[in-house]
């Protein structure tokens, strides 16, 4: 009864296999693809901008060095403000670190957030921020 039934299978399958095999191949024909391209990007509007005036000189200037919090960027600054002083007479250079130590943060968050680092830094009055963003 066993092998009846296993035979009965087997001859079940090979049948399966036999009709439904030449089926499938007939539907494989190769049809022709159309693609469409889409641009992830999104559409850009670019406005034109004015930029502010730039010194003609460092000399007798306050310059604010400015660090997000990320690895290294204050070194970077610190060798800045080293060649800052070495170079240019009469210069003042401010560490935003160090005098207003709750600017640091490598993710502000919110325009608003950013908008009170940047007030918070007004109020040294500098004539020049320098920022670094480093890792």
């Amino acid at each position: 009864m066993v092998k009846n039934f296993i035979l009965r299978k087997r001859l079940f399958i090979f049948l399966t296999f036999i009709l439904i095999l030449p089926l499938s191949l007939s539907s494989a024909k190769e049809r022709k693809q159309i693609w469409e391209y889409l641009n992830p990007e999104g559409v850009i509007k670019i406005e034109p901008m004015k930029i502010n005036p730039h010194p003609d000189t460092l000399e007798g200037k306050t310059i604010m060095l400015r660090w997000n919090g990320k690895h290294n960027g204050d070194k970077f600054l610190e060798r800045i403000a080293e060649l800052l002083i070495n170079h240019v007479k009469n210069i003042k250079v401010i560490k935003s670190w160090e005098v207003a130590p709750e600017t640091v943060d490598p993710i502000a968050g919110s325009q608003e957030r950013s908008l009170e680092f940047a007030k918070t830094i007004a109020k040294f009055k500098p004539d020049l921020v320098i920022g670094a963003q480093s890792d």
